[in-house]
C-alpha cells in the first residue's frame, strides 16, 4: 500500500466510536417498525437481517477494505474492478445514495426541537434548525477526522449509557409470549408487513462500506477495519433488538407506537429525568450521524475529483487539517438545499430506491474481484472458497431484490433521473476539462 500523506490518523477505538455513531447509535428511530410489521415481524426482522443481511456485507467489506485500503473507499473498489468509467458510474450513485441519507438526520433534529421545545415554530424556522446542524457538522468536520473521532466517542457513550441503563432497569418486564403468533397490523397483509420488517432492518445493518472512504486517515485499515466491524455489529444488534423486545413487553399498544415511543416508554420505566435524557440522546444520535456520515461524501468526491471525473477544486485540502474543505462546503450546500425542497419521507423513499442498487453493485464488485485477482493480497479473507461464497453473495442479493420488487413505488420516476444524472455528471466534466 503506497503511504499515506495523512501525518494523523484515526485510532482503532475512536473508529469503533465513529464507526458505531454511523452505522447505529442505538435504538432511537427504530419504532415505527412495530405498527408497521407488527411486533414478532419487528424482533424476528432485525435478527434475520443482523444474520443475513449484516453479518454477509461485513465479511465481504471486510474482506476488500482490507485487500484494498485507498481512500474514496467503494469508489476506489469499484474503480479498481471495473475501469473508470464504470467506477465513477457506480461511484456516483454510492454519493447520491449517501446524500439522501445524510439528509434525513438533520431534518429528524429540528423535527424533534420544534416538537419540543418550539411547538408553533413555523416551517421556515425549523428550515434554519436544520441549516444550522447541517453547518455546525461542516465546520466539526473541516477540523478533521480526529476532532470527529474525539466527538464521537463523547457522542457514543451518551448514547449508549441511557439504553443500557434503559436495558438494566426494563429486563424484568420481558414477556415472550407476543412471539406466539404473527401479530399483523390490521390494516395490512403478511407480504407488506414482512416488507417492512425487511427495510427497517436493511436501514439499520448496512452502510459498513462508508468509513473506508477515509481509509488512508485510518490507523492500519487492513488489520482494524474488519475488527472494528464485527465490533458494531455484535454491539448494534444488542442495540436494536434488546430495547424492542423490552419495549413491546411494556406497551402492548403496539398499533399506536410512533417515532419518538422509547421516550415515552423511558418515561413508564425511569421517570421525567430518564425520559429527558433518553430524549437528547436520540437527538445526538441524529447529530452524530450526519457528522460521520460527511465523512462518507466529502472522501467519495475528493476521490471522484482526484481522478478528474469531477472539479479538481474539490480535491483541495485544508492547510492545517488536512481536510477536503471545498468538497464539505459543497456538501453542505447542496443538503441545504435538498431539506429545504424535500421532507423526510420524500428523503427517506427516494434514498431507499437510490441505495439498493448501490447494495447489489457492491457484491458484484466482491465476486468480481475474486474473480480478476484471486492472487490478491487479503490480509482478512473468507475462508471456505466458492462453497462459503456463494451463499454469503446470493442470501443477500436475494433479500435486495425481494425488497427492491416490494417497496412503495410512488418515486421511481422521480428517481430514475437520479440513477441516470452519473452519464450526464461525467459528459459535462469531460467536456468542460477541454
Amino acid at each position: 500500500m503506497a503511504e499515506s500523506r495523512f501525518q494523523k490518523r484515526l485510532r482503532f477505538w475512536p473508529m469503533v466510536a465513529v464507526m458505531y455513531v454511523l452505522l447505529c447509535g442505538g435504538p432511537y428511530g427504530i419504532e415505527e417498525v412495530v405498527p408497521q410489521s407488527g411486533p414478532t415481524l419487528a424482533v424476528f426482522g432485525m435478527i434475520f437481517m443482523a444474520l443475513f443481511w449484516g453479518l454477509p456485507n461485513i465479511l465481504q467489506t471486510a474482506e476488500i477494505a482490507s485487500a484494498l485500503p485507498l481512500q474514496g473507499g467503494a469508489y476506489r473498489w469499484y474503480k479498481e474492478s471495473w475501469g473508470g468509467f464504470w467506477g465513477f458510474q457506480f461511484g456516483w450513485l454510492e454519493w447520491l445514495s449517501w446524500m439522501f441519507e445524510a439528509a434525513l438526520y438533520p431534518t429528524l433534529v429540528a423535527i424533534y426541537c420544534v416538537h419540543f421545545f418550539w411547538p408553533e415554530a413555523g416551517t421556515f424556522t425549523t428550515w434554519c434548525i436544520t441549516l444550522a446542524v447541517i453547518w455546525m457538522s461542516i465546520v466539526l468536520n473541516i477540523r478533521g477526522i480526529q476532532t470527529v473521532g474525539k466527538w464521537s466517542a463523547f457522542l457514543a457513550w451518551f448514547q449508549v449509557l441511557p439504553v443500557l441503563w434503559f436495558i438494566i432497569i426494563g429486563v424484568n418486564h420481558i414477556d415472550l409470549s407476543f412471539l406466539g403468533s404473527l401479530n399483523i397490523p390490521a390494516n395490512s397483509t403478511t407480504l407488506e408487513a414482512l416488507t417492512m420488517a425487511l427495510i427497517f432492518g436493511l436501514w439499520n445493518f448496512s452502510g459498513y462500506a462508508g468509513l473506508a472512504a477515509a481509509a488512508e486517515e485510518i490507523e492500519d485499515t487492513p488489520t482494524t477495519y474488519p475488527k472494528a466491524l464485527l465490533i458494531t455489529l455484535i454491539v448494534s444488534m444488542v442495540m436494536y433488538v434488546v430495547p424492542l423486545i423490552i419495549g413491546i413487553s411494556v406497551d402492548q399498544n403496539w398499533s399506536n407506537w410512533d417515532e419518538a415511543q422509547f421516550n415515552s416508554l423511558a418515561l413508564v420505566l425511569g421517570g421525567g429525568a430518564f425520559a429527558w435524557w433518553f430524549m437528547l440522546a436520540a437527538q445526538s444520535s441524529n447529530f452524530g450521524l450526519i457528522n460521520s456520515e460527511l465523512i462518507v461524501l466529502s472522501r467519495l468526491i475528493q476521490a471522484m475529483a482526484k481522478d478528474g471525473f469531477l472539479p479538481q477544486v474539490l480535491d483541495k485540502l485544508h492547510r492545517k487539517y488536512e481536510t477536503p474543505v471545498h468538497s464539505l462546503v459543497m456538501q453542505g450546500i447542496l443538503l441545504s438545499i435538498m431539506t429545504f425542497g424535500m421532507g423526510f419521507v420524500d428523503l427517506l423513499i427516494v434514498g431507499t430506491w437510490l441505495s439498493i442498487p448501490t447494495y447489489l453493485i457492491g457484491f458484484a464488485v466482491f465476486i468480481s474481484l475474486r474473480i480478476q485477482k484471486p492472487d490478491m493480497d487479503r490480509p482478512f479473507k473468507i475462508k471456505g472458497g466458492w462453497p462459503v461464497i456463494i451463499p454469503i453473495v446470493a442470501i443477500p442479493c436475494f433479500i435486495a431484490l425481494f425488497i427492491f420488487i416490494n417497496t412503495p413505488k410512488e418515486y421511481l420516476l422521480e428517481t430514475i433521473p437520479l440513477l441516470l444524472s452519473g452519464f450526464a455528471v461525467y459528459f459535462i466534466q469531460k467536456i468542460f476539462s477541454k
